[in-house]
């Protein structure tokens, strides 16, 4: 089993736990959030997980809400510790197939591309359907 962590700027994380937790329930019971609100710096977060994930040998997946964004950027230097992973562009389908892949298995880097392959394709767009473009969905 890894230790997973949502996190985001604002509330976020937490709101995302909330909705896999509607889905799963108990099972998304232990999945930390870090909420970064204004004020604090993701660089305090960032020594806290790096001193934690250096005294373990526990798998570590971190989902941050944007790429690039400061909290990413803070928790991706973590990825140069092996039992460390950390994914950006959190959302539901990815946060959801995160949770139960990990409840039982340490995640490898072609489980995790196949779970941002399963994210990306629960993307779409729609606009424009008449009644008739209903029967072909």
């Amino acid at each position: 089993m890894s230790r997973v962590i949502f996190a985001s700027h604002g509330g976020l994380s937490k709101g995302m736990k909330d909705s896999v937790s509607m889905i799963v329930g108990d099972l998304a019971k232990d999945v930390e959030t870090y909420s970064l609100l204004p004020g604090q710096n993701p660089e305090d977060f960032y020594q806290e997980v790096l001193k934690e994930a250096k005294e373990s040998e526990e798998q570590i997946v971190i989902l941050c809400d944007i790429k690039g964004g400061s909290i990413h950027t803070a928790l991706s230097k973590l990825a140069v510790l092996d039992n460390v992973m950390i994914f950006s562009g959190m959302n539901m389908g990815l946060a959801l197939d995160v949770v139960m892949k990990s409840l039982d298995q340490n995640l490898e880097l072609a489980d995790a591309n196949d779970l941002i392959e399963a994210a990306k394709e629960g993307m779409t767009v729609m606009n424009g359907m008449t009644s008739e473009d209903d029967e072909d969905f």
